[in-house]
């Protein structure tokens, strides 16, 4: 085994166990009074009035420095298209924005007091129009504390609206994952699909996203029009269940449903569920979108993505965690004129925003202008 992975199993053990004695701590508290849920960075207040440097820009061209590449993370981002473009300078002087991909094996693999501080950055300027790009599931995980940020911008899949500063941090999607999507599907209306409502992913068996192990979430499963097949088979689960079998409570069975449904063909649904799991954000946000499903977000304070170029409220639905009860008659209740109008919006905003690396890549220089114009 690497040092690596030794520190890595070093680390996993140490939060488990903090985990365990946590949740041991809830079994004994009256229901209601402790609750895991997806906890918020706490960054300076900030403004493109208060903490950007306008006279850097080009109102024309907003040119990039980059101090990094984007990491080989596996899956790789779409950013990894942003060196080869126009808007790429070498010379820090002519840059209107400093980009940061936090997202290193460095920063990964560090605890919280290693990650390198950002005032080490030879043109940080206590983060004068500096914007930190980050994938992670939890803002921890390969950035440093949020408070030593100074004027900087985050560009996040992970943005919560209780911290989130609208017109200055913006919320990007995380890359598809299923990219084989058969283009028919897209083009199929409502009520003519084969589903009602699906979803096929991991259950998770503690923390954030424990509730797709509730029986609110897995019992909307009929067997019929709609499908929620869920697997307890995943890295961080299995090593849970060595230390609390328990967790495992109906994963075999949960298991012979998700091996008899092809993930592909449970996209042919006029709607598709998209819970929140480690993050609030989810792969299969476009996936579903690639399809021509309708999303329905599932989810907890979530920024959704690219806010100021799209009326999400046009397309998908959302529901908090604890509303799970709720989702099916609401669904099933909505006038088909609105669905179907959902669906042609829904389209529309993939095919302009969100539909590969490069239309993603265009989306965020499209975000970067319009905070320049708010």
């Amino acid at each position: 085994m690497s040092s690596a992975c030794a520190a890595c199993d070093r680390k996993f053990i140490i939060v488990l166990v903090l985990v365990i004695v946590i949740e041991s701590f809830v079994m004994v508290v009256p229901t209601g009074f402790f609750v895991w849920h997806h906890r918020s960075a706490k960054f300076p207040l900030c403004s493109m009035g208060t903490c950007f440097n306008f006279s850097r820009c080009n109102n024309e061209q907003l040119l990039v420095y980059s101090y990094n590449d984007p990491a080989p993370l596996n899956p790789p981002t779409y950013f990894r298209e942003f060196p080869d473009s126009q808007l790429q300078t070498s010379d820090p002087g002519k840059a209107c924005l400093f980009f940061v991909y936090s997202d290193t094996e460095t920063n990964e693999n560090a605890w919280w007091w290693q990650k390198p501080h950002l005032q080490t950055l030879p043109f940080w300027n206590n983060g004068m129009n500096h914007v930190i790009i980050t994938f992670a599931d939890r803002w921890s995980e390969t950035n440093p504390p949020a408070e030593s940020i100074g004027m900087a911008s985050i560009m996040s899949t992970e943005l919560h609206h209780t911290a989130y500063r609208g017109g200055f941090d913006i919320s990007i999607p995380l890359p598809r994952l299923q990219q084989q999507t058969p283009p028919e599907l897209a083009s199929m209306k409502p009520f003519q699909r084969k589903y009602f409502a699906t979803f096929k992913g991991t259950r998770y068996l503690s923390r954030e996203g424990a509730f797709r192990s509730s029986e609110a979430f897995r019992g909307m499963h009929n067997g019929k029009d709609v499908i929620v097949a869920t697997t307890c088979r995943q890295e961080t689960n299995d090593k849970l269940v060595r230390w609390q079998p328990w967790k495992a409570t109906g994963c075999e069975e949960d298991q012979r449903v998700y091996d008899s449904y092809d993930f592909v063909d449970l996209l042919n649904s006029t709607f598709a569920f998209v819970p929140a799991g480690r993050s609030p954000a989810s792969y299969r946000f476009l996936e579903v979108l690639s399809a021509g499903a309708i999303p329905v977000l599932i989810a907890d304070d979530y920024v959704r993505p690219f806010e100021s170029l799209i009326q999400w409220e046009r397309c998908l639905l959302q529901f908090s965690t604890h509303d799970l009860h709720r989702i099916l008659p609401t669904l099933r209740s909505l006038p088909k004129e609105d669905v179907v109008d959902r669906q042609c919006y829904c389209q529309q905003v993939f095919a302009s925003f969100l539909q590969d690396d490069s239309t993603l890549v265009r989306s965020v220089i499209l975000s970067l202008q319009q905070r320049m114009r708010s």
